[in-house]
């Protein structure tokens, strides 16, 4: 076997890498059920209304004057306002205006109008959506069964085309990635709504493609060792092996997803944010975290596996 880079001792790395991330899952978990998720309009329900306001080169509008000029109003919904225009749009800028209640968009435009000296063709109304409270349940539900789903296929794909081993390194490397990347939106109160968990759903993906890679490696060398008692020797050279395609195909995504944060509006920058964090934890994962666990339930219970594979080669 040939390594494309020098013999790196990941194993030996885990050893302290893996006991980290089993922390870092621990703390998401906390997270996830101590501490309040910032959940965006299409799961906490509410309305949302997107608009254009034509810029003045020489005046550009902040949220708070935003506020300022609901606040004329004297209504009792509490309104969050966020930018959704990019900050190198010059010529107009895009709001949305979300509040848990109904509202009418005609009087928050003209609050604008009269407040910030706005005249009537510079604001322009893009679209209205209202969630109900059924439906916002209804969503989370969705959103939980499609990201459960998701992972019960994945061990069952890999159990069928691996072994169990195999499964259960990489629906942890999954629940490592995704809970870690849940855990950070958390922790900064960054908005969860519907494209965030497809970013999710892609992560699975994206960490899924990368771990399935290094145990290909694995069990083609496996498959070629006489002693397969080496199993840690296999593992770590299996991963020094794909190592080069790894880290490769990891940077090419990543300048993809960082051009599209650095240029993108808001919404954009939510997502792609999420992918960025599930793409480097990704490929953290399928290293330290899949290769790892794999090694230790191997050399821990191979024998029973081996005895398996002897029985059915008699049959």
């Amino acid at each position: 076997m040939t390594n494309n880079l020098k013999n790196i001792n990941f194993i030996n790395l885990g050893k302290y890498l893996f006991p980290f991330s089993m922390v870092m899952i621990f703390a998401s978990v906390l997270l996830l059920f101590f501490s309040e998720m910032n959940l965006g309009i299409d799961f906490t329900s509410g309305t949302r209304f997107d608009l254009t306001i034509l810029s003045d080169k020489n005046k550009v509008l902040k949220i708070s004057d935003l506020k300022k000029a609901i606040d004329t109003l004297g209504l009792e919904n509490e309104f969050i306002i966020k930018e959704l225009s990019s900050e190198k749009t010059l010529d107009y800028q895009m709001f949305s205006i979300i509040s848990q209640n109904n509202f009418d968009e005609q009087t928050i435009i003209n609050a604008f109008k009269n407040s910030l000296k706005i005249s009537n063709d510079s604001i322009k109304p893009n679209q209205t959506s209202t969630i109900s409270p059924k439906m916002g349940k209804e969503l989370i539900r969705s959103a939980s069964i499609s990201l459960g789903l998701a992972i019960l296929l994945i061990l069952i794909y890999v159990t069928i085309r691996f072994n169990s081993f195999f499964a259960v390194s990489g629906i942890l490397a999954l629940v490592h990635d995704v809970s870690i990347t849940i855990g950070i939106f958390i922790l900064f109160s960054l908005e969860v709504n519907l494209p965030i968990i497809a970013a999710f759903l892609t992560i699975l993906g994206y960490s899924l493609n990368d771990t399935i890679v290094v145990f290909d490696r694995i069990r083609e060398n496996l498959n070629k060792s006489k002693k397969k008692d080496n199993v840690t020797d296999i593992t770590n050279s299996s991963i020094n092996q794909t190592l080069t395609r790894t880290i490769l195909t990891s940077l090419t995504t990543l300048i993809v997803l960082l051009i599209l944060y650095l240029i993108g509006n808001y919404l954009i920058k939510l997502f792609t944010f999420a992918l960025i964090i599930g793409v480097a934890i990704g490929t953290y994962s399928s290293i330290f975290v899949a290769g790892f666990c794999f090694n230790m339930l191997y050399n821990k219970y191979g024998h029973i596996l081996n005895t398996e594979e002897t029985e059915q080669e008699k049959l």
